[in-house]
């Protein structure tokens, strides 16, 4: 009976050590819990990748169903219900053995290749930010991606708990331009951004032709000295940085943005580059 016992055991901690236990939620209703203060200040860096490692993995079993990993995250794109994860699990090592860091720019999924870069964007205010995958979860129906507690507060949804987003899977190629290093390498590092030209006007008969001008925002300010500042710190690298006013309301809002884009790869690629240096604030914005 003790062998028994004891050889049930240790299967399952291989089972529980091969599909990343650091990070599972059966609950839809539990909500783990936002840091007691937070300084929106502070850059949203992604994580280092410091004591991590490339993973894919066996199928495993959560709560009586298997999930089956991905040997490539090749054009994966898929749509569905983002949540986040905070203090609870703030400093435990995540699913390839990473710290997980609340404060940084990273997530769970069930399947994708460890580590992956995604875009995710919240579809209900059409933000984005790209997010390093290096964690498995969530294990509740009909959520696809679990964020970081900074990822989800980047996104706007921090406070609902909950977003219907859409996750895309960064190219190889545009992660070797945005973070200089060859594809697939755990360790992150922060380049200059890498400039593209963008055009003056959607041409494009797609999606963002139908809703307009695509544009990266780096802030919203109702000071406009503040405004020049970041304007003026971004004008080096990016000539075409600009302020938008936006009238109608008190006090007025003073937008930092850059572009118009006519290319999603470019703006893509510009996002990744600038959330690396610090400006955690860069997401996408259709006008």
């Amino acid at each position: 009976m003790n062998t028994m016992v004891m050889t049930a055991t240790v299967a399952l901690l291989l089972l529980l050590s091969g599909c990343g236990k650091s990070h599972v939620n059966y609950s839809g209703s539990s909500r783990d819990s936002a840091p007691s203060s937070y300084d929106p200040q502070r850059p949203a860096k992604l994580p280092s990748g410091s004591g991590g490692y490339k993973k894919t993995g066996n199928p495993y079993k959560i709560a009586g169903r298997w999930y089956y990993p991905l040997a490539s995250a090749d054009g994966y794109n898929e749509t569905g219900i983002a949540s986040w994860y905070g203090t609870k699990f703030h400093g435990k090592k995540t699913a390839n053995g990473e710290r997980y860091d609340m404060h940084a720019m990273s997530a769970a999924h069930k399947t994708l290749p460890l580590p992956t870069m995604v875009r995710v964007t919240n579809l209900d205010n059409g933000r984005s930010a790209v997010v390093r995958v290096n964690d498995r979860g969530p294990f509740v129906k009909n959520r696809v991606i679990d964020l970081s507690y900074a990822a989800a507060r980047t996104l706007g949804y921090d406070n609902a708990g909950t977003a219907p987003v859409r996750v895309e899977v960064l190219s190889n190629s545009m992660m070797a331009a945005a973070t200089g290093n060859r594809p697939g390498n755990v360790t992150a590092t922060s380049p200059r951004p890498v400039i593209s030209t963008p055009g003056r006007a959607i041409t494009t008969a797609g999606p963002a032709a139908r809703h307009g001008a695509m544009y990266i925002q780096l802030g919203a300010f109702s000071s406009k000295i503040n405004a020049s500042r970041l304007k003026s710190e971004l004008q080096g690298d990016y000539p075409n940085v600009a302020i938008y006013a936006k009238d109608g309301g008190y006090p007025e809002i003073f937008r930092v943005r850059i572009g118009p884009y006519d290319n999603e790869k470019n703006i893509e690629t510009n996002v990744l580059s600038l959330q690396q240096q610090g400006y955690s604030n860069a997401i996408v914005v259709i006008e």
